[in-house]
């Protein structure tokens, strides 16, 4: 049983969602949730418009199966249901690909990567902390400075990164882009051709040659991808804004930088 008090919060930067901070059941846990539109759901996991959602999904996630509809509703509502549960699933891969992907770019030209190697444990703490790039509550304190590290580091948590991101990094070892065993990723960050198949992968706005750099330049390499870090953090920060100052009048100042 949960009892629910829902705050609606007509738009999160864009995104329309109805968000219940108030939520307590059965089991003593507090629940936040949110509700929003299928169709903004898919253009933030594509587009990262916000980075709101699409974030929140670059890690591990609980799918709850919501396509059964009752018996009475026509055999075509029901497969309006399963199409759209498709593709959300499709918009939702492309999303862990772009992540895996600018992940591996916002790692060019760096000295720590000579070696060519990148610890799986360290792409996953890249992967978490994209969605809090240019985030106002990790640059005040009000986040868990640690947060990031939890998300990934947590006994029990990196079997589940594992699960959501091992096939992904499955084909790009098949396309050649990189290696990998269970530790580590084996590739060459400064490569032009790998750099420019990978930022493919990313949104249509993050698509930027800039970001790729030129072979002849390492400085340019660690130029583009600071470049791309900068264009996350301008996505995330004005999302985070919003959501901070919603969260304020709706829950109050604690519960707002949760």
């Amino acid at each position: 049983d949960v009892d629910v008090d829902v705050d609606v919060m007509n738009d999160v930067h864009g995104i329309d969602t109805a968000t219940n901070h108030h939520t307590t059941s059965t089991i003593q846990r507090e629940i936040k949730y949110g509700i929003v539109s299928t169709d903004d759901l898919i253009e933030d996991l594509t587009c990262w418009k916000y980075l709101y959602l699409a974030g929140r999904m670059h890690k591990p996630t609980v799918e709850i199966d919501l396509s059964t509809t009752p018996s009475s509703e026509s055999d075509i509502q029901e497969q309006v249901v399963v199409n759209r549960r498709d593709e959300i699933a499709e918009a939702q891969q492309q999303n862990l690909l772009a992540a895996v992907s600018a992940s591996i770019l916002l790692h060019g030209g760096g000295r720590e990567n000579e070696d060519m190697t990148l610890p799986i444990i360290q792409l996953y703490n890249t992967i978490a902390g994209i969605s809090y790039a240019g985030d106002i509550r990790m640059q005040t304190g009000a986040e868990d400075p640690n947060k990031v590290k939890k998300l990934v580091e947590t006994p029990g948590m990196k079997d589940l990164w594992d699960n959501m991101y091992s096939s992904i990094l499955s084909d790009m070892q098949s396309s050649g882009i990189l290696t990998k065993d269970e530790l580590k990723l084996e590739l060459d960050f400064n490569d032009i051709a790998m750099r420019k198949q990978l930022i493919q992968n990313l949104p249509n706005s993050l698509q930027l040659n800039e970001i790729v750099g030129d072979a002849t330049s390492k400085d340019s390499i660690l130029r583009g991808s600071e470049l791309l870090r900068t264009e996350l953090a301008n996505i995330v920060a004005p999302a985070a804004k919003s959501q901070s100052i919603k969260g304020f009048f709706s829950a109050g100042v604690s519960k707002s930088f949760k």
